[in-house]
């Protein structure tokens, strides 16, 4: 269990640090035109953490019986 959330606090932390990088809106949907039509502030893209925590989850945690 500590492992699992040491490795969630891992890829948060690496997400904070390349999202300080990045500018303040990011468009994260391109309509068939290629014109942003959705645009979030850069913090939204830490909910996006989820995903590679659940592949780390799914299929590289050590199993428990």
């Amino acid at each position: 269990m500590k492992k699992d959330i040491i490795v969630f606090l891992i890829m948060f932390f690496v997400l904070f640090i390349v999202i300080l990088f990045l500018p303040d809106s990011i468009p994260i949907h391109f309509n068939w035109r290629g014109e942003a039509d959705i645009v979030v502030h850069k913090y939204f893209l830490l909910a996006g953490v989820i995903i590679p925590y659940s592949v780390y989850w799914q299929f590289f945690r050590e199993k428990r019986d």
